[in-house]
């Protein structure tokens, strides 16, 4: 592995990570698997509960003494730095809180133990530094990104290091700067949620404030659903008598198109049809614009026009009162693992007439638009402090903080 090693300042060296530290390795999973974890008894640390100067507690597993007792070249001891080593997830890093100890660690994590000649929380700081953590993935000649890390690898990392005095110094300092920075961060998106709420009440607002009779969703749309054509007929070029199979992932991501033989299904939708993604999660999807054939995951809603317009009916069905009835029958109903069609059908839509339906369309997307502007200048925001957090931590270990 390659690092491009800059000049430090007076009183820093280089040193090689296995040289200032007592341990480097990786653990395993116990025989059996998932299914041998235990309700309580000893921490199994995977790499989903490893992030970036964050222990996450959530699903963190649990194994018995002699499950443990076979993993005993893996105990975390505390002050351990922790790091992700394969996968998504790869190069993620942290120390575990006391209170998760005693524990061991599964394949893909690794534990490093550090001499007191390297703090932890320096050492911690330094591999989540976004530039370090890009020279630590990067393949080299291979032109790619690293899938996995090996202990050599690890083991042979150029570490920057002044000393133990200076170390903690530089530790207090990114402590209280990026604490701030976290802080204005999550206060950003705190706005963003808040906004998202506003949002959902004045939708759900706009179709109670309507005077007129409700009809149930039966009587005033057609929901057909999509069809799921045999694999035989599938291909990932576009060719003559092929359209488009649309599938809820689709409507998020371009990266996996696959055509269908035009002859081999009848349910087609166009870019301004109203979709609803059956399965989830999430389940209750509305979506819209894209052309082509739709899958056994999607359901066309087709309004009685001469009574119902189309975008009134889109945004109807993203108003929360009536995704948590369906979300929640959908959940309750024994075996059913996707929206519930004969219980959509019965929700009651209010039809006033096509000029407030109009005017309701009218004011729901100018508050959309506005919604998106919010989002894209908090979103500026958030990348500009990442930028500074990033710049930050480059700036530490450069001996320029």
């Amino acid at each position: 592995m390659e690092q491009v090693l800059h000049q430090l300042p007076g009183g820093w060296e280089w040193r090689k990570l296995k040289s200032i530290t007592t341990k480097i390795g990786s653990g395993s999973t116990p025989k059996g698997g998932e299914k041998a974890y235990k309700p309580i008894g000893i921490s199994l640390i995977r790499s989903l509960n490893v992030h970036d100067c964050t222990f996450k507690k959530k699903r963190l597993a649990f194994i018995d003494d002699e499950q443990a007792n076979a993993l005993k070249n893996v105990i975390v001891e505390s002050g351990d730095v922790l790091l992700n080593i394969t996968g998504a997830s790869i190069a993620r890093c942290c120390i575990v809180p006391d209170e998760y100890l005693p524990a061991r660690v599964n394949q893909h994590v690794m534990i490093i133990r550090p001499t007191p000649k390297i703090d932890n929380l320096f050492l911690n700081y330094l591999i989540v530094n976004p530039k370090f953590k890009a020279q630590l993935l990067w393949q080299g000649a291979g032109g790619a990104t690293r899938q996995a890390l090996t202990k050599t690898m690890v083991e042979e990392l150029d570490i920057p290091l002044p000393n133990i005095q200076e170390q903690k110094r530089i530790v207090e300092k990114l402590d209280v700067l990026l604490s701030r920075i976290d802080t204005a961060i999550e206060h950003l998106q705190g706005k963003l949620e808040l906004s998202k709420q506003l949002f959902d009440s004045v939708l759900d607002d706009f179709f109670k404030r309507t005077n007129c009779n409700a009809k149930p969703l039966t009587e005033v749309v057609n929901f057909i659903g999509g069809s799921q054509p045999p694999k035989s007929q599938f291909s990932h070029e576009k060719i003559e008598g092929y359209v488009r199979l649309i599938q809820i992932r689709d409507y998020k991501s371009d990266k996996h198109i696959v055509y269908v033989d035009k002859e081999s299904t009848k349910k087609f939708c166009t870019k301004e049809d109203v979709m609803i993604g059956r399965y989830g999660p999430p389940v209750f999807q509305i979506l819209r614009g894209l052309d082509g054939a739709y899958n056994v995951a999607l359901m066309k809603a087709v309004p009685d026009e001469e009574v119902l317009d189309k975008d009134y009916l889109y945004w109807f069905l993203q108003s929360p009162s009536i995704q948590n009835y369906v979300i929640g029958i959908s959940q309750r109903a024994a075996g059913q693992s996707g929206v519930n069609k004969k219980a959509l059908e019965k929700y009651l839509i209010p039809v006033p007439c096509k000029d407030e339906q109009h005017e309701i369309v009218f004011n729901v997307e100018k508050l959309v638009s506005q919604n998106i502007s919010l989002k894209n200048e908090v979103s500026e925001e958030i990348s500009s402090l990442s930028q500074l957090k990033e710049s930050i931590l480059d700036s530490a270990f450069k001996g320029e903080l």
